[in-house]
C-alpha cells in the first residue's frame, strides 16, 4: 500500500476514533456521615414499629370479616407509603468500603416488603368485593400465609443488618494497643442517639420475645452501652 494512503487511513482512524468519547462512571455520591445514616435508621424502625402496633390495635378493634380485610388493605398501604419514603431517604445516602453494599441491601429488603404488601392489597380487594365465579378464593386464601412468611423474613433481614449498622459507628483508627476503641460520634451524639432508643424501648422488658423491630433497637443499644470511648474522649 502507498505510504501516503496508509497515513491518510491511520490520520482518518484517529479522527474517527477521538470522535467516540470513552464512557464515563457516573461520579459517586459524597458518603454519607455514618451518624446520619444510623439516625435515620433508627427512625425508620420507630415507624415501623409505631405502624405495627396502630395495625395491631385496629384490627383487634374490628367487629367484622369486612371491617378485617378493609383494616387489612390500609395496613399494608400505610405500610408501603412509609416504606416508600425510607427508599426515598436511603437512596440519597452511600457508605464506602466494608459498608459500600448495606444501604443497598436494606432498599432491597424495603421494596420486597412493598412488593408483598401490594399481594396482599390484591388479594383482600378480591375479597373485600364480593363473590365472583371467576376467583379461586381458596387459592388466594392459600397464598396468604406464603406472603406473611415472606415478609416475616425480610423483617428478619433487616434485624440481622443491624450489628453491620451499629458497626458504621466504630472509628477504624487502631488506639496504642491496636484496638479499635472508639465510636465516630462525640459523648453528645451517642446520647442523643441513646435517648431515641431509649423512647422506642422504654415500655419494652429487656428479656423475652420481641418483634424483630424491637430487636434491632436492643441491638444497637446493647452496641453503644459497650466500653467504646467517644470521638472526643482521650486516645490511649
Amino acid at each position: 500500500m502507498n505510504k501516503r494512503v496508509l497515513a491518510t487511513l491511520l490520520l482518518l482512524a484517529g479522527v474517527a476514533a477521538g470522535q467516540t468519547k470513552p464512557a464515563h462512571a457516573p461520579t459517586p455520591k459524597p458518603e454519607t456521615p455514618h451518624l446520619r445514616f444510623v439516625k435515620e435508621y433508627v427512625h425508620e424502625l420507630m415507624e415501623d414499629e409505631s405502624l405495627k402496633v396502630t395495625g395491631q390495635k385496629e384490627l383487634s378493634e374490628a367487629k367484622t370479616t369486612e371491617e378485617q380485610i378493609s383494616t387489612g388493605i390500609y395496613f399494608s398501604k400505610s405500610v408501603q407509603l412509609e416504606l416508600g419514603s425510607q427508599i426515598r431517604m436511603l437512596n440519597g445516602m452511600r457508605l464506602a468500603k466494608l459498608f459500600e453494599t448495606l444501604i443497598p441491601d436494606l432498599i432491597g429488603f424495603y421494596q420486597r416488603q412493598v412488593e408483598l404488601h401490594q399481594s396482599l392489597i390484591d388479594i383482600n380487594s378480591k375479597f373485600i368485593a364480593g363473590p365472583r365465579s371467576a376467583v379461586d378464593y381458596s387459592a388466594l386464601a392459600a397464598k396468604l400465609p406464603q406472603i406473611r412468611a415472606e415478609l416475616e423474613q425480610t423483617q428478619k433481614a433487616v434485624f440481622e443488618a443491624t450489628p453491620l449498622v451499629f458497626m458504621t459507628l466504630i472509628d477504624p483508627k487502631p488506639d496504642s494497643q491496636d484496638h479499635v476503641s472508639h465510636l465516630l460520634t462525640t459523648k453528645a451524639e451517642k446520647a442523643d442517639l441513646q435517648d431515641q432508643l431509649d423512647i422506642m424501648l422504654k415500655d419494652e422488658p429487656d428479656k423475652g420475645d420481641h418483634d424483630y423491630y424491637i430487636g434491632a433497637a436492643m441491638v444497637l443499644r446493647g452496641g453503644l452501652q459497650k466500653a467504646h470511648k467517644c470521638a472526643d474522649e482521650p486516645w490511649d
